[in-house]
């Protein structure tokens, strides 16, 4: 007597509705990779403003000029394109022996607003303290 075994086909269980799922999560996953790579750039770039804001302004003797226009200036120049098109606000106090400098600018990575609801993820807020230099003679 043969036995025989029952074969497995290759394509049980395959359908259009899952490989249209699977190309569905993918590209999901592949959108949510490219929204927190563009908002940790966007971090990255804010807070190097923000410190090179508040050393120009404690070294150069510019001061923070009024409502801050000197370091606002120089955070948008520090920017770039992405300084020009967002609404930033710029705050720079001199407290004492330090200069502080706060950027708050829109992330540009829109779709973590949607997906990361109650997550803060719609805005990037950066603070920089540096001492103040002063010359002594």
């Amino acid at each position: 007597m043969i036995r025989t075994v029952p074969t497995v086909s290759g394509e049980a269980g395959s359908s259009p509705v899952t490989a249209v799922f699977g190309v569905a999560m993918f590209l999901f996953f592949l959108l949510f990779a490219s929204q927190v790579l563009l908002h940790l750039y966007a971090t990255s770039i804010v807070t190097s403003a923000a410190f090179t804001t508040a050393t120009r302004v404690a070294a150069e003797d510019v001061g923070c000029g009024p409502g801050g226009a000197t370091a606002d200036q120089i955070a948008r120049d520090r920017l770039g394109g992405y300084g020009r098109r967002a609404e930033l606000v710029v705050a720079c106090t001199i407290d004492g022996e330090d200069t502080v400098v706060t950027i708050q600018a829109p992330s540009p990575a829109r779709g973590l607003s949607t997906i990361g609801y109650g997550l803060s993820l719609d805005g990037i807020e950066r603070t920089a303290r540096v001492r103040t230099e002063e010359f002594q003679a």
